[in-house]
């Protein structure tokens, strides 16, 4: 992406949106960022997000009910790969859409065939999920508290909701991951993607929902690894459009023994 940052200027201007909903513009260089880059409380992260969501979330509806074929297809595509881990663990617990919004791909899983829940720090996001699909479970919830057993819950799916988590938060979310995913169950974390970032492996990037963060591929499998997650395989979707990030999935197992 070069040294500058740069997002694409209204909310509903791209079809792209729907995944990366990132909307206003920033043409300040990435070094120029930083220094507004503050550690935040997780009380603060948590209610910045879910008031900013709120507020945004039936535009943001709007956006994800319009698609994408491409995007769509592709992630589509993760999202199938990782139902078919879930099915050949045979597990019986359910999965996790960490951070559903209005539960688009809850609704996926269910429909093929995965028992599937939703959670999401906005009220008003769960209320757009339950409208669509009220005979599905869809909770207020956070990533860095899950009400779920240790080792409980079939498989985590995170499509893009770790991209408001602060850098230094996120490997308490990893950690809560680790703890309640059983042993072999599959992880699959989407985001927004940058191929410039400081040694960290991050940049923080405008975003008019919420501040949000980009993640080098690398940088963030590392971090999945130092958590007991071993990457199985990952894909890249390239900007579709000029001032717009690429877009990436990780796919992972659970497995304790890939710290080792």
């Amino acid at each position: 992406m070069g040294a500058v940052v740069k997002v694409v200027p209204t909310v509903l201007g791209g079809r792209i949106d729907r995944v990366a909903f990132a909307v206003g513009v920033s043409d300040t260089p990435t070094s120029d960022l930083f220094p507004r880059v503050r550690r935040v409380s997780e009380n603060e992260a948590l209610d910045r997000t879910r008031r900013d969501y709120d507020e945004v979330a039936e535009l943001y509806d709007d956006m994800v009910r319009q698609g994408d074929q491409v995007i769509d297809a592709l992630s589509a595509g993760m999202i199938n790969a990782f139902a078919d881990l879930v099915r050949a663990g045979g597990s019986v617990g359910a999965v996790v859409d960490a951070g559903c919004g209005p539960g688009q791909w809850t609704d996926h899983l269910d429909r093929a065939g995965i028992r599937a829940y939703g959670i999401d720090l906005s009220p008003a996001m769960v209320a757009i999920a339950r409208r669509y699909r009220p005979d599905l479970r869809y909770e207020v919830g956070s990533m860095l508290h899950l009400d779920a057993g240790d080792e409980s819950i079939a498989g985590i799916l995170a499509h893009f909701s770790l991209i408001h988590t602060p850098p230094d938060l996120l490997p308490r979310v990893l950690s809560e991951f680790a703890r309640v995913v059983e042993p072999g169950g599959p992880l699959l974390i989407g985001v927004q993607i940058t191929d410039t970032a400081d040694t960290n492996g991050w940049v923080p990037y405008d975003h008019r929902a919420s501040p949000a963060y980009l993640w080098t591929l690398d940088a963030l499998a590392d971090r999945l690894r130092e958590h007991d997650f071993a990457e199985l395989g990952r894909l890249r979707i390239v900007a579709p459009a000029p001032g717009k990030p690429p877009a990436g999935y990780l796919l992972a197992r659970h497995d304790a023994r890939s710290n080792e």
